[in-house]
This record gives structure tokens, sequence and C-alpha cells, in this order.
């Protein structure tokens, strides 16, 4: 199909019936007019788990890392290899639906304000999961809607949000590169998506969501709930310590139908914005440092056993404070008695 134009990055696990599907799916609705190609990083995956090249997608390049790079890891090794203009992120249980492809490239063509734009995400049973994403003021995020889940057709045009996930998101390669890539300090996962939309803010960049870009999502969690939420607290509370004064210019948490419609409408008026006076002018660029593989999997096998220490010293405090918390009400009610 010619020089790539868009290069597809998925990072892998060991869910081999999942990368499965995802790479069945980009097969079936592979554009006809987009020369793509197609990267997997098979992220510290067992052995067992390969990639048919016969039911694979176009320009397939498959890496295997030894240890558990992340996602923002897994990204960022898969953009050594990559040599398309656009890049997208595309988790290993997603998958796609017909015109996916052509709606995100099409959107980045039409639109140069944008950095980066997300589609529309189902659960598998067609009902809505994500439709872009509101940060608020403390670094937590919530979707655009209050209560009950609305239908796919309510969020059905274009529009500037404050992020999109990381499950089938493209981005520019050269404001990826600009941005310095994926943040890898956010390990293994969360946030990691939230940071590269305010580092595209800061280069005068926006985040739109596409609704004619439909992937369902399985959303599987291979890890336990207690460990995520840990994860997710600590990558917050590092994103607040980055972001704390940008943060600023959003709303404080409001999930409200008037908070949400302000949140909203703040993404549209800095769309706007960036749409008057176009890409800010000599973006800075970080200072390119050659990529090494073995280091960059040295690196994570030692974040991985500092956070594995960091949550058993969580839950062993966690243990101890509820001892404590024990022994203090049994004195009180024997002094009370």
């Amino acid at each position: 199909m010619g020089t790539p134009r868009v290069s597809v990055i998925i990072p892998a696990t060991s869910r081999p019936e999942l990368l499965r599907a995802c790479l069945r799916s980009l097969a079936r609705f592979a554009p006809r007019d987009i020369p793509f190609e197609t990267i997997v990083v098979l992220n510290e995956a067992r052995a067992e788990v390969t990639v048919d090249p016969d039911q694979a997608p176009p320009g397939l390049q498959v890496i295997r890392s030894a240890v558990n790079l992340g996602m923002a890891g897994s990204g960022n090794r898969g953009r050594q290899l990559a040599t398309g203009e656009l890049l997208i992120t595309l988790h290993d249980d997603t998958e796609i639906g017909p015109g996916w492809m052509e709606a995100l490239v099409e959107t980045a063509d039409t639109h140069p304000e944008a950095g980066a734009i997300g589609g529309q995400v189902l659960y598998p049973d067609g009902s809505l999961q994500d439709a872009g994403m509101i940060l608020w003021r403390d670094a937590t995020t919530s979707q655009p809607w209050v209560g009950e889940t609305p239908p796919p057709e309510r969020f059905d045009r274009v529009r500037a949000v404050d992020y999109c996930g990381s499950s089938a998101l493209l981005v520019r390669t050269a404001a990826w590169d600009a941005a310095g890539g994926l943040e890898e300090r956010f390990y293994p996962a969360y946030y990691v998506d939230v940071d590269l939309s305010m580092a595209l803010r800061q280069l005068g960049l926006v985040v739109l969501y596409q609704p004619a870009a439909v992937i369902r999502h399985h959303r599987g969690a291979s890890s336990p709930l207690r460990f995520r939420q840990f994860v997710s607290a600590r990558n917050r509370s590092w994103f607040l310590e980055k972001w704390g004064a940008a943060l600023a210019d959003h709303e404080p948490p409001d999930r409200s139908r008037a908070g949400i419609e302000r949140a909203m409408a703040r993404a549209e008026r800095f769309a706007e914005l960036c749409r008057r006076r176009g890409p800010a002018p000599n973006a800075p660029q970080r200072e390119s440092v050659p990529f090494d593989p073995v280091l960059q999997e040295r690196r994570h096998r030692k974040k991985s056993r500092a956070l594995r220490m960091a949550y058993a010293r969580h839950r062993l405090t966690a243990f101890f404070g509820r001892v404590v918390d024990g022994l203090r009400q049994r004195l009180a009610l024997r002094i009370l008695n």
C-alpha cells in the first residue's frame, strides 16, 4: 500500500484471545485508501502469546519485551519503529468498527488545531463507555453525563474535550515527539492519556472527540481492585504535582449537569482560541535522547519492583491502622463501661 501514513501501536499482555480479536477487526476493517502499519508490543507476555501473520493486518511488526513496560513504555517502544505521520494507540482488548481509522484521519486532516483525536468507546454489549472525558481541577475525571448512561447517539458531533482514552487514540507524530512521548512515570497505567492531553495543551493543540470512530472495549482488569485503586491514587498525586498550576484553569469537581456543561464549554472555548491563532509557533521540542531498549527494560524492572514494595507498605500501613483503630474502640468501650 506504499509508505505508511498511520502507525498503529498495540501494547499487548497475556490475553491472546483478545489480541487475536483486536487484530482480526483491524484486518477486517482496514481502510483501502490509507496505508498503515501495525506494531504489536508484547509486553511481558507469556511465550505462548504469539501473532499469526496470516490473520494479521498489513505492515505487521512484533516486539517482545521481557519486562512490563506499562502503557507509556510500550507506546514509546512502538514509536521507535513507527514511520507514519500519525500514530494510533490501540489497546489489545479493543475491536474497531468500519470506518474507524478513516474517521480519525479525516478529522486530523480537517482540524489542524487537533494534536490528538479519540472516538466513541462502547462496551461489548453496545452501551456507551466513553465519549471524551472531563478533567477537574483536583485531577479527578468523569464522563460528560450525569446519572444513567445515555445512548451513544446523544454524543453525535465532533467536539473539543479535555482528553480521550489511550484505548484508541490518534496522535500526530510531531506532537507526540514535541511532548516528549508518553510519560513513563505513570506506571504501569492510569493518567498516561490525561498527561499527554495536558502536554498537548501546552503546545497550543486540542484534543477532539470524533463519534464516527467507534470501537468496542472489553476493559478487562487483570489486577485486583485494591491494587488498581492504589496505582490510580499514586499517579493522580504525581499528576497534580506536575500540572497543578495548569489545572487552575479547570473547574472544581462538580458532577451536576450545570458543572459538566461548564467544563465542556471551557474545553470548547480553548479549542476556538487555538483555531483562531493556529498551533503555537516555535513549539518547544524536548531534547532528543537516543532510545535504548535495554536501558528501558532495566528502568522498568526497577519501577515494577519499587511499585510492588510501595503497595506492600501501603497494605501493611492500612492493616496496622485498622488494628490500632480496633484497639482504641475496645479501650473506649471499657472506659465507658
